[in-house]
Formats: structure tokens, sequence, C-alpha cells
């Protein structure tokens, strides 16, 4: 008797997952243009109002960890839907648990972080900058809403859909799925050092001494600055670690769920 496929294999979630997944990077390359065209030109005013943190370009904004983890989204449901509509290599490659898991991973952490950490101080995008429309940049903040809110909770809700009714490893596989969070540490780090741009003040040794009881207002230590970094990739390590325990036991759950239902 032939397995029961579920409906995210599906032609129509296959449909709705290339249409999700084409407008993901539409508004993801909206984002940028328009940083890039509109808000740059009154950028003295918003980084002194503190509207903006990002003085470099709209490309800088692709070192930012929520539009990496959204384009890896979007990248994977494309290839997803591609590999339904009958591409037999995009479909036992987007079939990898280990890989949907990694991906599913990240964009969890920013859903995570965004309900827990920014929500109750992200603000819209302004529509007027000293009495001059900012035209399109109203979209900016409907792109806020997606990349933060609406990806996150759809692909990770998209996990507790196994497409491959085996369980994985839970700690195997959450060390594996790290692989990418610390590699994008590190080059944030490295690239900070570079050009002066990091996407987040923790991965600013110089910034985070001035948020540390003690340190603040002495000179700053490049030794104790980069042991905090190595402190503060470990710790990042370990929540994403975490959470990636977590998913992978919930996946086990449903995956444990669907064969008990199916043998009754």
């Amino acid at each position: 008797m032939t397995e029961k496929k579920s409906f995210v294999e599906s032609k129509a979630f296959a449909c709705f997952a290339l249409i999700f997944g084409i407008c993901g990077l539409l508004l993801m390359a909206h984002h940028i243009c328009s940083y890039e065209n509109i808000l740059r030109p009154f950028m003295d005013y918003l980084i002194e109002n503190k509207v903006i943190t990002n003085d470099k370009s709209g490309i800088a904004f692709l070192r930012m960890f929520t539009n990496e983890s959204n384009i890896l989204v979007d990248l994977y449901l494309i290839l997803f839907a591609i590999g339904v509509f009958g591409s037999k290599k995009l479909y036992k490659f987007t079939h990898n648990e280990l890989l949907r898991g990694a991906i599913t991973l990240n964009i969890a952490v920013t859903g995570i972080i965004y309900f827990t950490v920014l929500l109750p101080s992200s603000s819209s995008f302004p529509t007027e900058v000293n009495g001059v429309s900012t035209g399109g940049m109203w979209l900016s903040t409907v792109v806020n809403t997606w990349d933060h809110l609406i990806t996150p909770v759809f692909f990770t809700a998209f996990w507790f859909f196994p497409v491959e009714n085996k369980k994985v490893p839970v700690v195997k596989n959450a060390l594996w799925f790290l692989i990418y969070p610390i590699c994008y540490f590190v080059m944030c780090i490295i690239l900070g050092a570079m050009d002066g741009f990091y996407p987040y003040p923790f991965l600013n040794g110089r910034q985070m001494w001035e948020f540390i009881p003690g340190l603040k207002g002495t000179p700053y230590n490049s030794v104790i600055g980069i042991l905090l970094l190595v402190a503060v990739v470990v710790i990042l390590s370990a929540v994403f670690f975490g959470v990636g325990c977590g998913l992978n036991a919930i996946h086990n759950a449903v995956v444990k769920k669907t064969k008990r239902i199916a043998s009754e």
C-alpha cells in the first residue's frame, strides 16, 4: 500500500510556496532599493535621530541575519516547488530534513527575537522626513512585517509537516545547524573590522564595552574585547542549539503521531 503524501507535497501547496518565495525576494529587493534611493538623501537626519543605524548602503542590509534567513527561506521554497512540479534532483535536495531544519532554525530564531526583543520597540519607516515625503518607504514597513512575522511563523509551521516521514537525530542535527550561524557571526565581525559596519552592536567589541558595567568609560582593551565577542558567539550558539533541539524534538513527535495514526 502506497503511503499517502502530506498536503505540503501537493501541487497546490507548491504553487503557494512558489508565489510566497518570489514575493519574498521581490519585497527584499524593494527594501534594498528604497533604502538606497529614498532614505539615503536624508541620511544625516536619520542617523542623528536614531531612525536607522545602517549608514553604508542598501546592499549592507544583506548583512542582517533577518534578511539572510528570509532569503534562504525564499530560495528554498522556490526550489521546493520546482521539485514537486517534477525536478527529481531538486525534489531530493529540498526533501533533506537536515537542510530544511537548518533553514527553519534560522528563520525561527528571527521570529523569536522579533517577538521577544524587537516588537516592543519597533517603529515604522518614516513616511516624511523634514517635511519631505519619502514616498514608497511605507512598503518597507510591510517588508519588515513580512520578514519578521509572516515568514518566520509560516516556515516554522511548515517544519511541523515532515516531508520525510522519519525521525531525525535531535542533538546531531542541531549541531549541524550551527554551521551557518557561527560562520555568520564570524564573518560579520571580520567584515565589521574592515569597513566599520556591524549589523548588530553585540558583534562590535567596542560597542559592547560601553554596555558592560565596570568597563564603560574606561579605555578599550582589544584582548578583553575579543573575549567578549567569543563569549557572545558561544552564548548565541547555545541559544541556536537549544532551539534546534526543540525543533527536532517536535519534528520527531509529529512523525511518531503520524505513523501511529496511519497504523490504526
